[in-house]
């Protein structure tokens, strides 16, 4: 398998928290249950319930992490939490048109179908990969350009 057949490129943009805010919220999440937990047993404090809930909320956001990348299958979407995993593609057979947009160093991908699509922002160094990667697994589809 050469290199072209594993490409994989990935947007910058994920939805997970650097490490140090992952500290932070777990450091919240464990001291706003801790004082609902104190209030429950001791019979002290008041909106216990809504400490408990936005402190569960602080920990469970410490294990959610996305991210969206375009490879050989299509579009995919990886989402981790602490429930699960869930993987969801866009396959390129369902690809009708896509829209680049660049604006400084990011460019925009949007990959439409039917009435939805999906949209990708990728770095504008990637473009060519990107460009390369549509012209090989959706030939017919119709790139427009997009300069901002």
């Amino acid at each position: 398998m050469s290199s072209v057949d594993r490409l994989k490129i990935e947007s910058p943009h994920h939805l997970s928290l650097p490490n140090w805010g992952k500290v932070l919220a777990a450091l919240a999440g464990v001291l706003l249950m801790g004082d609902a937990m104190r209030g429950f047993l001791f019979g002290s404090g008041s909106n216990l319930s809504a400490k408990f809930i936005v402190g569960a909320a602080c920990l469970y956001a410490t294990g959610i992490s996305r991210k969206l990348y375009l490879s050989e299958e299509g579009i995919v979407r990886e989402t981790r939490t602490w429930l699960g995993a869930r993987t969801e593609v866009f396959p390129w057979e369902e690809v009708k048109f896509v829209t680049l947009a660049t604006r400084g160093n990011t460019t925009l991908a949007f990959f439409e179908r039917d009435q939805s699509g999906w949209k990708v922002p990728l770095n504008a160094s990637d473009e060519p990969k990107v460009q390369e990667l549509i012209a090989r697994r959706a030939p017919g589809v119709q790139v427009d350009r997009v300069r901002g």
